[in-house]
C-alpha cells in the first residue's frame, strides 16, 4: 500500500468522523465522555496499562456508535418508511450500544475506585 493511498483512506475516515460530529448527538456526548476519561486518567496519573484499558473501552463505545449509525442509515435507505422489522432492528442496535456504554461505565468506575 502506497503512502498516497494510505493518506486517502485516512481522509475518508476523517470525513466520517466529521459527519458523526455534525449529525449525531450521541457521538458528541460519547466523544465528550471519552475526553473527560482521558483528562481524569491524566490527572490521576494512572499507570499505562489502566490508561490503555480506559482508552480501549472508550474506543469500543465510539466504534459501537459508528456501527449503529451505519446500519441505521442502511436500513433507512432500504426501507424509508419505518416498518415494524426495521424499528426492531434499530432498537436492537441501540441496545447493543447501551450494553457497551454500561460496560464502559463499569470499567471506568472500577478503575477509579481501585
Amino acid at each position: 500500500m502506497s503512502a498516497v493511498n494510505l493518506v486517502g483512506k485516512f481522509r475518508y475516515a476523517v470525513k466520517g468522523i466529521v459527519y458523526l460530529w455534525r449529525h449525531e448527538s450521541s457521538w458528541r456526548w460519547q466523544i465528550t465522555a471519552a475526553v473527560i476519561v482521558q483528562i481524569v486518567a491524566l490527572s490521576l496519573r494512572l499507570n499505562l496499562v489502566v490508561w490503555a484499558i480506559l482508552t480501549l473501552t472508550s474506543a469500543l463505545v465510539l466504534s459501537a456508535e459508528v456501527f449503529n449509525t451505519v446500519l441505521e442509515r442502511l436500513f433507512d435507505m432500504v426501507e424509508p418508511r419505518l416498518s415494524a422489522q426495521v424499528g426492531l432492528l434499530k432498537n436492537l442496535l441501540a441496545a447493543a450500544v447501551l450494553i457497551v456504554v454500561i460496560a464502559a461505565v463499569v470499567v471506568a468506575t472500577l478503575v477509579l475506585l481501585s
